[in-house]
């Protein structure tokens, strides 16, 4: 640093009193033929140059050594400094003072480009750093993005430090981002001087930031609320059918064999037992997929997500379906193993429930397609359609339809079934977002 400080200050020497000495020596041997002013033209010619390079001092001091040089050298009798004739002593002072006034024009002219070169400088700054946090919608990458920046264009060290206050040295600066403050910008405290502008921005932009993505995950929280209230009243809809059909049926067997009045057979009695036992196990199916409803729909769960294979939710899927396990593997058409990511117990019941369906109102085969696309996770299980319905139906194939919505709302996805007459092929799709 010294080294260029050493050699700047030589240059500002040479052009200030070298080079209008050079000028009146190339000039010397046409003394004859050009006339003082047009030596003082070239003169002032580097005059303006030197003000534009050296600021208004240097060009002002350039000024008075070319007016004496030229005096020595241009104006009779030469070689001394006696003025004979009053019209050069109009020249030199008009020099002079044009010198004196383009040094100043000029430096002024440098100052105003210097300070429109800065503002568009931070301006700039301004318009990445607004344009970049827009683009990320994570907290940790928007404050990763700021510091790059901030040190980019600053040319020092930024640090962007979440949580407490951090401590700093006495040549550092806080900046608080928020109030209460969620983050603080580390700078060197010399920067607050120099770049206000930009760094009181980028506290402002942090802090409007942040409160948006609060504000986003809020919505989204009550979004997710909603659903889940929709999908309680869509269950409570289901309860009336799904449980007290069985139940009528229970209550009336049981009172024919509890009447004292009817005399029934030993295989009427035999009959009616036996329906009461069937529509138990009925009446125990629906209230194991109520519980599995109820712990999708809790609105205090939290989504546990980890990675796992295809074949892992598979195999969960069937051992919560121990019963019908066997009759579904024999008939099931799975894809290769996959990498997910979700939350496996959900995604599990919710499988289950479409295998059952699948199982108890479609048609072998059952074709189970897994996989994951760059943006989301999908499940899909495609059979075709059973030519004759079963007698004892599940209006709207029962609580599965509304386990599978609460788990997909669950995952911010959605659940859809279509049917397509033509083929006879019923497709049930779970979506859900890659966080």
């Amino acid at each position: 640093m010294a080294k260029l400080w050493t050699l700047r200050y030589v240059q500002e020497l040479a052009g200030t009193f070298l080079l209008p000495l050079v000028i009146i020596l190339l000039c010397l041997p046409l003394r004859d033929w050009i006339s003082p002013t047009d030596v003082a033209m070239l003169q002032l010619l580097w005059v303006a140059w030197q003000a534009q390079q050296y600021g208004w001092r240097w060009a002002s001091l350039t000024t008075l050594v070319s007016v004496l040089v030229l005096n020595w050298c241009f104006v009779p009798p030469y070689y001394t400094f006696d003025v004979h004739d009053a019209s050069f002593l109009i020249s030199f002072v008009v020099m002079v003072l044009l010198g004196l006034l383009i040094s100043l024009l000029s430096d002024r002219s440098k100052q105003q480009v210097k300070r429109l070169r800065y503002a568009m400088s931070q301006t700039r700054g301004m318009y990445m750093l607004a344009k970049g946090l827009g683009q990320r919608q994570d907290w940790q990458k928007q404050c990763a993005y700021t510091a790059k920046l901030l040190s980019r264009r600053l040319g020092a060290s930024v640090q962007l430090v979440a949580g407490p206050q951090p401590q700093v040295t006495t040549e550092q600066a806080l900046l608080a981002v928020g109030a209460p403050a969620v983050a603080w910008i580390v700078v060197p405290e010399c920067f607050l001087s120099s770049h206000p502008t930009l760094l009181h921005t980028a506290q402002s932009l942090l802090a409007q930031s942040y409160a948006r993505l609060e504000l986003s995950e809020k919505a989204q929280q009550d979004r997710v609320k909603a659903q889940l209230e929709q999908q309680k009243a869509m269950l409570l809809r289901s309860l009336s059918h799904d449980l007290r059909t069985p139940l009528a049926t229970i209550m009336g067997a049981s009172s024919m064999l509890a009447d004292p009045q009817l005399q029934l057979s030993t295989e009427q009695r035999q009959q009616q037992a036996q329906n009461i036992y069937q529509q138990s196990q009925i009446l125990n199916q629906h209230f194991e997929k109520v519980l599995e409803l109820s712990k999708a729909q809790l609105s205090t769960h939290r989504i546990q997500h980890c990675d796992f294979s295809s074949d892992d939710l598979v195999a969960g899927a069937l051992a919560r379906r121990g019963d019908q396990a066997a009759e579904l593997s024999t008939y099931l058409i799975c894809n290769a193993a996959t990498p997910l990511k979700g939350d496996l117990e959900l995604l599990e019941i919710a499988l289950a429930n479409m295998l059952e369906n699948a199982l108890r109102y479609g048609a072998a085969p059952f074709e189970l397609t897994i996989g994951q696309t760059a943006s989301h996770c999908f499940v899909r299980l495609s059979n075709g359609l059973k030519s004759v319905a079963p007698a004892a139906r599940d209006k709207g194939h029962g609580l599965g339809l509304n386990i599978c919505q609460a788990v997909a709302a669950l995952h911010q996805g959605k659940f859809e079934l279509h049917t397509d007459s033509a083929s006879e092929k019923v497709t049930a799709v779970l979506e859900w977002p890659l966080c």
